[in-house]
C-alpha cells in the first residue's frame, strides 16, 4: 500500500456564524484569490482509549470527500508545522499496517478505535502571490463534530484555516503566515487556542500535553537543564526510529541503537544530578534493548565486512563457494536477528520502558547537584569521564596482546564513546570547547570501532574456519583472518596516533 507526506504550516481561526469572508484578495502579497471549491468531508479519528496520540500532539484519521480522501496521520515537526502522512482509504475501521507501525511507539499495546466523527462543509480559496505561484490555501469550515467517548455530544462551530502551500513551508514564509493571522483576526476572527478541530469536538476531555516547558539552558542556570533537554531530543528520535525499524527502513537499526546508547551515555555520566535507583533501572533495560539491537547490527556489519574482503580477493585464492556460503549463513542470522528486535519492539516490557523513560523526564528525580551552577557542574562531570577515558587507554596500552588487549581497547572505545555524548550534552553550555571535544572523542569512537569490527571479523572466521565440511575453504577463510588481523593492528596505531588529542582536551569550570 502506497504512502505519501508532506510537512504543513497552518493557522486555525474561530469565527462566528454570521462573520463575513474578507476580501482575500487584499491581504498584504497576495495578488489574487481562487474561485471557491466546495466539499463535503467526513473525518473519523482514532485514538487510544487514554488518548495516546492526541496527548502527544499526534492525529490519526481516516476521511473521505475532497481532493485528499484517505487515512491521515499528523506527528509534530516543529512548532507550528507537522509531518502529514496518507495513505489510501482501505477499510474503514481498520488502519493501514504503515500508519500503525508508526503509532505503536506511542500507543504501546493498546487498542485504537474511532473517538470521534467531523462532518465539515468546506469552501476553499487558492491564494496567489504577485508571480502566479500558489502561496497557500484558505478554507471556510462549518463543522458537525460528534464525540465518543463516554457519553455522546454533539456541538457545532466555524473555523477559517490557512495553510501553506506544499512546496512553501521553509522557515522563509513564517513571514506570510504572520501576516495572514494579522489581517484575518482583523477581519473578525481570532486565532484558535485549540490546535485541531479533533480538540474542539472532545472539549474538556482534550489531553494536556506531555511535553514540558524548561527554562533555556545558561551558565549561571540549574546544571541538569541541558541535560534534559538533551535527552528528551534523544528520546524523542528513539522513538521516530523504532517506526523505522518496523517499517524495515535502510540503517534504521543502527540509528535506534545509537539513540540509545546516547541516552545510557547521558544518564550515565550526568548519573549524580538524579537518584541513582532510577537511573540504574533505565540503563539496565536501555542495555538490554541495546543488545538485542546490537545482535542484528553486529551481523549487518559483518556481513557487509566479509563480503567486501571476499570481493577484493584474486580468485585464485577463493576455494569453494564461499561467496554464497557466506550469504546463505549470514542471511539467515539477520533475519532471527530481525525477528527478535521485533518481537522485542512489541513486549510489555518494552513499552515500560518507554513509560519510565517519559515518565522520568516530566518527573525527573533530582538530587541537590542538580541546581549547581551549570557551567562548573557539567565541565566537572565531562571532565570527569575525560579520566574515566585516559584510565581506560593506560590500562588499554598495559595489556597484553591477544583477546585480553582487543577486550581493553574496546573499553576504551565505550569511554570515548560515553565522554562524546557528556560533551554533546552541554554544548549549549560550553559552545566550542565542548564540540571539540565531542569531535575529538567521536574520532576515537570511529577508529576503534573499527577496530572492534575486524576483532568481531576474525573470531567469526575461525569459526567458519574450523567448521565441519570447510574442505579446502579453510585456506581462504585463513587468508582472510590474516588480513583483518593485519587491519586490527593498523587502526590501533592510527589510535595512538591521532587519540592523544581527545585524552588531552578538557573543559574550563
Amino acid at each position: 500500500m502506497a504512502t505519501s507526506w508532506s510537512v504543513e504550516a497552518e493557522q486555525k481561526f474561530d469565527a462566528e456564524a454570521s462573520t463575513p469572508l474578507p476580501r482575500l484578495d487584499a491581504i498584504d502579497g497576495v495578488s489574487r484569490a481562487g474561485e471557491p471549491d466546495t466539499y463535503n468531508l467526513e473525518a473519523v479519528y482514532f485514538d487510544t482509549r487514554h488518548l495516546a496520540l492526541a496527548a502527544r500532539g499526534i492525529t490519526l484519521r481516516r476521511r473521505t470527500g475532497g481532493p485528499d480522501a484517505g487515512w491521515h496521520l499528523k506527528l509534530p515537526h516543529s512548532a507550528g508545522r507537522r509531518t502529514e502522512i496518507q495513505a489510501p482509504l482501505g477499510t474503514a475501521d481498520i488502519v493501514p499496517v504503515e500508519l500503525m507501525d508508526r503509532i505503536l511507539a506511542y500507543t504501546r499495546g493498546h487498542a485504537v478505535a474511532a473517538i470521534a466523527t467531523l462532518n465539515t462543509e468546506r469552501t476553499s480559496y487558492s491564494l496567489y502571490g504577485k508571480d502566479g505561484h500558489r502561496m497557500a490555501d484558505f478554507v471556510d469550515d462549518r463543522v458537525r463534530a460528534r464525540s465518543m467517548l463516554g457519553e455522546p455530544r454533539d456541538m457545532t462551530w466555524r473555523e477559517w484555516e490557512v495553510e501553506l502551500a506544499p512546496d512553501g513551508t521553509d522557515d522563509g514564509d513564517d513571514t506570510l503566515l504572520r501576516t495572514l493571522t494579522q489581517q484575518l483576526s482583523q477581519a473578525g476572527a481570532k486565532p484558535s487556542e485549540r490546535t485541531s478541530k479533533l480538540a474542539t469536538a472532545l472539549g474538556d476531555a482534550w489531553p494536556t500535553s506531555e511535553q514540558t516547558e524548561r527554562e533555556a539552558p545558561s551558565d549561571s542556570g540549574p546544571a541538569v537543564t541541558p541535560v534534559l533537554l538533551y535527552l528528551e531530543e534523544q528520546v524523542a528520535e528513539m522513538l521516530l526510529q523504532d517506526s523505522h525499524v518496523r517499517l524495515a527502513r535502510d540503517d534504521s537499526v543502527h540509528q535506534m541503537r545509537s539513540q540509545i546508547r546516547r541516552i545510557r551515555a547521558v544518564l550515565h555520566g550526568y548519573s549524580e544530578l538524579f537518584a541513582q535507583a532510577a537511573v540504574k533501572d533505565l540503563e539496565r533495560e536501555l542495555k538490554s534493548l541495546a543488545k538485542t539491537l546490537g545482535r542484528y547490527r553486529d551481523v549487518e556489519v559483518l556481513h557487509e565486512r566479509l563480503k567486501v574482503s571476499l570481493d577484493q580477493l584474486p580468485g585464485k585464492l577463493v576455494l569453494g563457494q564461499l561467496g554464497d556460503e557466506l550469504e546463505e549463513r549470514m542471511t539467515l542470522r539477520a533475519r532471527n536477528a530481525m525477528s527478535a528486535v521485533k518481537n522485542r519492539l512489541n513486549t510489555p516490557r518494552y513499552f515500560t520502558l518507554l513509560d519510565n523513560l517519559e515518565s522520568f523526564l516530566s518527573h525527573p528525580p533530582l538530587t541537590s547537584e542538580a541546581s549547581a551552577p551549570a557551567k562548573k557542574a557539567t565541565a566537572r562531570l565531562v571532565n570527569k569521564a575525560g579520566k574515566r577515558l585516559r584510565k581506560r587507554h593506560d590500562a588499554a596500552v598495559g595489556a597484553a596482546v591477544g583477546p585480553q588487549r582487543d577486550t581493553a581497547f574496546h573499553e576504551v572505545r565505550k569511554a570515548a564513546k560515553k565522554l562524546r555524548f557528556a560533551a554533546a550534552a552541554v554544548e549549549a553550555i560550553h559552545g566550542k570547547p565542548a564540540v571539540k571535544l565531542e569531535d575529538a572523542a567521536h574520532r576515537i569512537q570511529s577508529i576503534l570501532g573499527d577496530h572492534q569490527d575486524s576483532v568481531m571479523a576474525q573470531t567469526e572466521l575461525l569459526k567458519l574456519g574450523s567448521a565441519p565440511g570447510v574442505s579446502n575453504g579453510a585456506f581462504t577463510y585463513g587468508v582472510l583472518h590474516a588480513m583483518e588481523s593485519t587491519a586490527a593492528e593498523a587502526t590501533l596505531d592510527e589510535y595512538l596516533r591521532k587519540g592523544k588529542k581527545a585524552r588531552k582536551l578538557r573543559l574550563k569550570k
